[in-house]
């Protein structure tokens, strides 16, 4: 019998080897699994919620709830709007329940508590959190923020040119608590760059339910404009009692963090003139309008908030980033997350960027009046249409410890190029 030349006899093993990876499951187990973790019990749970699940299940029925033969998996579960909470059902979602991904959360307290869980685990999560920290020094290579950055709606809300024209002093009316603070002072700066002046600053409690003192320093202050840097009840109070007081429609009101479900429970008939930057529009063309009549059939006649929408879209960009590369492993997937341009019902010309900010295209709008309303949530008219390039903080502002590396890569492409 003839013995085997030691030189085949390596190749053959190395080509076992070779065989043995390429059969090996390109899958974690025998399922996609999708973890939704929001409020649905509690203050917003209308926002995100069961809608925010909707949102998730429709996304993944665009795939026949499989995707290369792999069934995908929807499961929820509310975090209460407490870390520790959070923290707890993520990390059994990720060690125990073989959950591939997390989206939504809506909760910038609870996204920042769950985000260092994938360092060690090869998992991704998906946020639709506002703080500017989860892209910014809390970034992880294996975290996205899809909605929007907390930065890019204070900062866009007013420009050189409306400076220009006459709406150069502003008063902010702010909450007393880390939003507030956040909203003020990338505000003040944008100000400062458009050629204008802040007058008057004041902060206010949560759950505020009298501001007259507070708009009654803004109007002796002869401001403009004033920034309602708060949100929620608080941000519909201010306004209503802004109208009330007569301050409206002489002076322009302006919101950094205004939501849908903010309008659509105050009414047009308070909200309407108030100028906001917008990060999802329903009407803004048919592809948008078709999947939100969709939603609503599904959600008892409620269109989709901001937050159902990108839950909606973070789900689908994920399952085809899986299908283009046919892997869940994590890294693989969001590599692909950031090659691949994202268009669907929620975002246009969107990508995410190397700090993991999902970058699309936002509206600087004011709210238009009952009756120049199509119907539920047709509440804007488009001053401006803005690129995410426009609106973003610039990735060379971010203190995103991502950037290092990922700047060494770009500053090499160059180089590799020429040598090609």
């Amino acid at each position: 019998m003839k013995r085997c030349p030691p030189l085949l006899y390596a190749g053959m093993l190395a080509l076992a080897s070779l065989q043995a990876q390429a059969e090996a499951p390109r899958f974690s187990d025998d399922v996609i699994r999708i973890g939704i973790l929001n409020d649905r019990s509690g203050p917003y749970a209308d926002v995100s919620g069961e809608g925010s699940a909707i949102a998730a299940r429709m996304a993944a029925e665009e795939f026949g709830n499989r995707v290369l033969g792999v069934p995908v998996e929807i499961v929820t579960a509310d975090h209460q709007n407490k870390t520790d909470v959070g923290a707890a059902i993520a990390r059994k979602w990720l060690d125990a329940d073989g959950v591939d991904m997390i989206a939504d959360i809506a909760n910038s307290a609870v996204s920042l508590a769950i985000s260092g869980l994938v360092q060690t685990r090869e998992k991704l999560i998906l946020h639709n959190s506002a703080s500017a920290s989860i892209t910014g020094a809390a970034c992880t290579p294996r975290t996205a923020q899809w909605q929007y950055n907390a930065w890019a709606a204070a900062h866009n809300v007013v420009n050189r040119q409306m400076v220009e024209q006459g709406m150069d002093s502003f008063f902010i009316i702010a909450v007393d608590y880390a939003l507030g603070e956040s909203i003020s002072s990338v505000f003040e700066q944008a100000v400062q760059q458009a050629g204008g002046k802040v007058v008057g600053h004041v902060r206010h409690p949560l759950n505020t339910t009298d501001f007259s003192s507070y708009l009654l320093q803004a109007r002796a202050s002869g401001a403009k404009a004033i920034m309602l840097a708060n949100a929620g009840v608080d941000l519909a109070t201010a306004a209503r009692q802004a109208q009330e007081f007569g301050l409206t429609p002489g002076v322009q009101l302006l919101a950094a963090a205004l939501t849908k479900d903010v309008i659509k429970a105050t009414g047009l008939q308070i909200m309407e003139g108030l100028q906001t930057l917008s990060w999802y529009e329903m009407y803004r063309d048919d592809q948008a309008r078709a999947w939100g009549e969709a939603f609503a059939a599904r959600n008892q006649g409620r269109v989709p908030t901001e937050m159902q929408a990108a839950t909606y879209s973070s789900v689908r960009s994920y399952l085809k980033a899986i299908e283009a590369v046919g892997t869940d492993q994590a890294d693989v997937v969001m590599a692909q997350l950031k090659r691949m341009p994202i268009n669907d019902a929620f975002a246009k010309d969107g990508h995410v960027r190397a700090d993991g900010l999902m970058s699309h295209e936002m509206y600087l709008t004011r709210l238009k009046s009952p009756d120049q309303s199509a119907g539920d949530g047709d509440y804007s008219n488009i001053l401006a249409t803005l690129s995410g390039s426009q609106v973003d903080r610039p990735l060379a502002q971010s203190d995103c410890p991502l950037l290092e590396d990922s700047q060494r890569l770009a500053a090499a492409r160059p180089q590799e190029a020429a040598h090609d």
